[in-house]
C-alpha cells in the first residue's frame, strides 16, 4: 500500500482516490495527514511520547472550539474524589447534565476539552468532563472506577434519566464499560449513551482494523487489543467488564453510534449498534462517508460541526426532551 501526494491510496494496481463526497477542507486535511507518520502502530511506545503528541494535538483543537464558542467557561472541580472540568455554556439549563469521557488511547488525553466544548455550546448543558487515571500506569479498570465514582456523585443531584453520557475512541469504550458497572452496582443507568466511534468486544478484531490507522488507509496498522494492551492489561478479552458486548445490553439507554467509513473503529462501532439492536434498545448509527477516526476532532472542517450537531441532539433529545426508556418500543422521537 503506498498514499500518492493527492491522498489517492494505491493498492496495487488499485487506486482508491479521496472520496468526492467531502469538502474540500476535508480533502485538504486527509492529503496533509498521509504525508506524516501515522500514530496508530506506535501507540504501544513510551507514555510520555504518545502523551506530548496527542495532548497538544487535543490542546490546539480545544482553542480552536473555545475562539468558535467563546460563551463556554472552563470550571475546575472535583466529583467522587475524580479531577473534572465543568463546561458551562451561557445561561445553562441545570435540570440536566452531561459527562464526557474523552478519548486519547487510553493513555492519554489528561485535560482534552475538545469534546466538551462545543457539545455544551449546543446542547446548553453542562458537560463534564472527567479527568479518570490513565493507563499504563493505571491499568484496566481505573478509569472504569473513576467514571463511576463521578457518576455516582452526579446522582446525587441529578435523577438518572437527566444524566447522558458519551465520548469518543477510548471515551466511547470507557462510556460503554461504565454502564455494565453501573449496572454491577445496582445503579440507575443515566438517559442516554453517546458512543462515538469506540468498540465494546476487544476479543474480536474487525475488519477496519486491518487497513485503517488514525487517518484512513494506512501501510502500517495493528489491531486495536494489541495497540491498548497497556489498558487492557491481563483481563480476559471477553470480560463483560472489559468487553460489554459480551453483557446483558438489554438495559442499556438508548444510543447514538457514530462512526467514518475510514475509520479502524468502524466494524467495532456497527457490531455494537447491531448487538444493541438485538438485545431490543433503541440504538442509532451515523455514518460518515469517507471520514477517519474521530474527525468531529477537527474544529474547522464543515463534516465536524454536521456531526457535533447530530451528537448535541441526540443528547439534548433523550435527557430533556426524550423519554428515558431503553428498549426499541421506546417512542424515539
Amino acid at each position: 500500500m503506498r498514499i500518492d501526494d493527492h491522498g489517492t491510496v494505491w493498492l496495487g494496481a488499485l487506486a482508491i482516490p479521496l472520496p468526492a463526497a467531502l469538502s474540500d477542507a476535508a480533502r485538504a486535511w486527509l492529503r496533509e495527514a498521509a504525508a506524516r507518520p501515522d500514530p496508530t502502530h506506535n501507540l504501544t511506545a513510551d507514555a510520555a511520547i504518545v502523551r506530548r503528541v496527542v495532548d497538544a494535538g487535543y490542546a490546539e483543537q480545544a482553542a480552536r472550539f473555545q475562539k468558535l464558542h467563546p460563551g463556554v467557561t472552563i470550571t475546575p472541580t472535583v466529583l467522587g474524589g475524580v479531577p473534572c472540568a465543568i463546561a458551562s455554556p451561557e445561561r445553562p439549563d441545570d435540570s440536566a447534565v452531561l459527562i464526557n469521557l474523552h478519548g486519547g488511547a487510553f493513555v492519554a488525553g489528561q485535560g482534552a476539552l475538545f469534546e466538551a466544548i462545543p457539545i455544551a455550546a449546543r446542547t446548553k448543558l453542562s458537560v463534564v468532563a472527567v479527568d479518570y487515571r490513565l493507563a499504563p500506569e493505571h491499568a484496566f479498570p481505573a478509569a472504569v472506577e473513576d467514571a463511576l465514582a463521578v457518576y455516582r456523585e452526579l446522582l446525587r443531584q441529578y435523577p438518572a434519566h437527566r444524566i447522558g453520557v458519551y465520548g469518543s475512541s477510548a471515551g466511547a469504550v470507557l462510556g460503554a464499560q461504565l454502564m455494565v458497572a453501573a449496572q454491577s452496582a445496582g445503579l440507575p443507568l443515566p438517559a442516554a449513551l453517546g458512543f462515538f466511534s469506540g468498540t465494546a468486544d476487544f476479543s474480536v478484531a474487525c475488519d477496519s482494523e486491518a487497513y485503517f490507522g488514525i487517518f484512513g488507509f494506512s501501510p502500517a496498522v495493528r489491531p486495536v487489543a494489541e495497540q491498548a494492551r497497556g489498558y487492557l492489561a491481563s483481563w480476559p478479552l471477553n470480560d463483560p467488564r472489559l468487553s460489554p458486548q459480551h453483557a446483558e445490553l438489554a438495559g442499556f439507554p438508548p444510543t447514538l453510534c457514530m462512526a467514518g467509513t475510514r475509520d479502524f473503529f468502524l466494524g467495532g462501532t456497527c457490531r455494537f449498534h447491531q448487538a444493541l439492536r438485538r438485545a431490543g434498545v433503541a440504538a442509532e448509527l451515523i455514518v460518515y462517508e469517507g471520514l477517519p477516526h474521530v474527525h468531529w476532532k477537527m474544529a474547522d472542517l464543515p463534516e465536524t460541526g454536521e456531526a457535533l450537531d447530530a451528537q448535541a441532539e441526540f443528547l439534548g433529545r433523550r435527557v430533556v426532551r426524550g423519554s428515558r426508556g431503553g428498549a426499541a418500543t421506546v417512542d424515539n422521537q
